[in-house]
C-alpha cells in the first residue's frame, strides 16, 4: 500500500487511463476525487473504488472552466482534508485556463 493515507485528485477519470490510474491509485491505498466531464462515467469509477475498500467521490468538471475547477478542488479539500496527488490527465483543446500561481494563491 504505497499510497495509504494519501488522496488523489485525477481529471478524466471517467474512461480509460484516467479510470484506470484512479482504480489502480486506490488499489495501493489512495482516496479518490474521480472527476470526469461526464458525470455518470465518474460515478462508475468512484464505484470501482468503493469496491478496493478506498473511499472515493465522483464529480462532474469541465477544466477548461476555472469555475470548475475551483470547485473540484474545493470538494476534493472539504471531504478529504487535503489532495496530496494531482494527476491531470482529462484533455482539453488549446484554450486559456487558470495557471499555477493562480491556483497556488488561491490554495496555497
Amino acid at each position: 500500500m504505497r499510497l495509504e493515507g494519501k488522496v488523489a485528485l485525477i481529471t478524466g477519470a471517467g474512461t480509460g487511463i484516467g479510470r484506470a490510474t484512479a482504480i489502480l491509485f486506490a488499489e495501493e491505498g489512495a482516496d479518490v476525487a474521480a472527476a470526469n466531464l461526464e458525470l455518470p462515467e465518474a460515478e462508475e469509477t468512484a464505484e470501482a473504488i468503493g469496491e478496493t475498500g478506498r473511499k472515493a467521490f465522483a464529480i462532474a468538471a469541465d477544466i477548461s472552466r476555472p469555475d470548475e475547477i475551483y470547485a473540484m478542488v474545493d470538494r476534493a479539500i472539504n471531504e478529504f482534508g487535503g489532495v496530496n496527488i494531482l494527476v491531470n490527465n482529462a484533455g482539453l483543446p488549446a484554450v486559456p485556463v487558470p495557471n499555477a500561481f493562480e491556483i497556488k494563491g488561491k490554495y496555497i
